[in-house]
């Protein structure tokens, strides 16, 4: 059994996400992944990130490991500190965009790129053993602590040299969502002159993500249009994505980013095989507008790494998903919010214009998306009344539209994505798509009762 999802492992800390398992994901990685190897350790702000990052450590360095401690830190920032401290890998303690109840264990590898399936199906082995094994180190070969949270600088000096235009006068609203990002973003913005606000940046751990960030994007809008700002970018708890907010308050996802970025490289002769990577989830709108510029789609799985490794294997330089996780693969291997946020601007700047005019020719079909909570994944999407209520809806849409349910990789949830030509129709097939998904699980939990 593989404990990790689409980004690692994820539970409710102290609950599905305990220091026992922590302890041994340490252990396991010194043990049979980067053996007495140094594997940085860095984590979002949310309160029981200390408790986990201390039982990481210790299982580090039980397995004769070096623990290098960054301390607050994005997940991009922690990717690039192992390639360019050359370490043996690292683990990043974050649950991304979800609540600050949850947590999450991220593993990357000597390239800063999350380890393969083959790795994480022998730590989740060891996690669920009872992590007795031969070969522990002793006495004095256990491993040490380095602190290394002033090599954050390093990561800031990387971002701050990615754009090659100054921002000065440039008015920028950034939403840290309490998280990982506040450590970082004011700096790198002031460093390139522009004027610069920050909302939710004092990294309030238990506010982390809460009615903020890429995902509530709403108050930033607000306020950027109140405040009459050029642009807005709203991160989420780790800083891997970034949503992008125009003067007139209105939302740009990760689609109509990665329309606007795709245009501007094409145009510059740096969008590799004229091929544009994104997901199942990415907007018909973006297909269409993209294949007006003569840029080819090519879908995935939900899930970075999955864009990742179609990334690689084509050469391609741009992906991403609709979320804010962009990937930019010339620059790094990872998503990196703060860095998207910095690229966009420097495509405003460089082209004298404004956001709403750059994603104005850019469509977007109506789509709506419901999270259903569910307790049996798997049993949910088995469902023959959930097939065939899809059969009916794709046999509606005819290629007006598209329907796609999903079990998502981090939380207890199915998700359901429906596109349509008017809103009304998509509020309506998505409604009824949930209510069998419910209406199914209600009737398999009282047969087990009966049962």
């Amino acid at each position: 059994m593989n404990l990790f999802g689409t980004d690692g492992i994820r539970g409710v800390a102290n609950d599905d996400l305990t220091p026992e398992m922590a302890f041994k994901l340490g252990l396991a990685l010194g043990l049979y992944v980067v053996p007495r190897g140094k594997v940085g350790v860095a984590k979002d702000t949310r309160t029981s990130g200390d408790m986990l990052e201390a039982a990481v450590v210790a299982g580090l360095c039980a397995s004769g490991c070096r623990a290098v401690t960054f301390g607050v830190l994005t997940t991009p920032g922690l990717s690039y500190l192992i390639r360019e401290l050359g370490l043996d890998g690292g683990v990043m303690i974050s649950a991304s965009h979800n609540p600050g109840e949850f947590n999450g264990l991220k593993v990357f590898g000597p390239t800063g790129r999350k380890i393969d399936d083959s790795m994480e199906e022998k730590i989740s082995s060891f996690i669920l053993s009872d992590g007795k094994c031969a070969g522990r180190p002793t006495g004095n070969r256990v491993g040490r602590v380095i602190r290394a949270e002033g090599e954050v600088s390093r990561y800031v000096e990387f971002l701050t040299g990615v754009p090659h235009v100054s921002f000065s006068g440039l008015k920028v609203m950034v939403d840290c969502a309490n998280g990982a990002t506040g450590q970082v973003a004011r700096h790198v913005w002031e460093n390139l002159g522009a004027h610069v606000k920050t909302l939710n940046s004092d990294g309030d751990g238990e506010m982390i993500n809460c009615r903020c960030g890429s995902t509530h994007p709403e108050t930033l809008a607000a306020e950027v249009k109140h405040e009459s700002f050029d642009v807005g970018f709203a991160h989420d708890g780790d800083g891997d994505r970034c949503i992008a907010v125009n003067p007139t308050g209105g939302v740009e996802d990760g689609d109509r980013i990665i329309g606007v970025m795709a245009k501007d490289m094409k145009e510059r002769g740096r969008l590799n095989g004229n091929t544009v990577v994104g997901t199942v989830m990415s907007n018909l709108g973006l297909e269409l507008y993209l294949t007006s510029l003569g840029v080819r789609l090519v879908r995935t799985a939900v899930g970075d790494r999955y864009v990742l490794d179609e990334m690689d294997r084509g050469g391609y330089s741009l992906g991403g998903e609709q979320s804010g996780h962009i990937i930019f693969r010339d620059i790094a291997p990872a998503g990196d919010g703060i860095m998207t946020s910095l690229l966009l601007a420097e495509v405003l700047v460089r082209r004298g214009t404004t956001l709403e005019a750059l994603t104005a020719g850019i469509p977007s079909i109506p789509q709506v998306l419901l999270n259903v909570p569910v307790t049996d994944k798997r049993q949910a999407m088995e469902s023959p009344a959930l097939k065939r209520e899809l059969g009916k809806a794709r046999t509606q849409f005819a290629g007006r539209g598209r329907v796609f349910v999903r079990p998502s990789g981090t939380e207890p949830v199915i998700r359901v994505m429906v596109e349509a030509p008017e809103v009304e129709t998509a509020h309506e097939w998505a409604r009824r798509i949930a209510e069998v998904i419910r209406s199914a699980e209600t009737e398999e939990n009282v047969g087990e009762k009966i049962g």
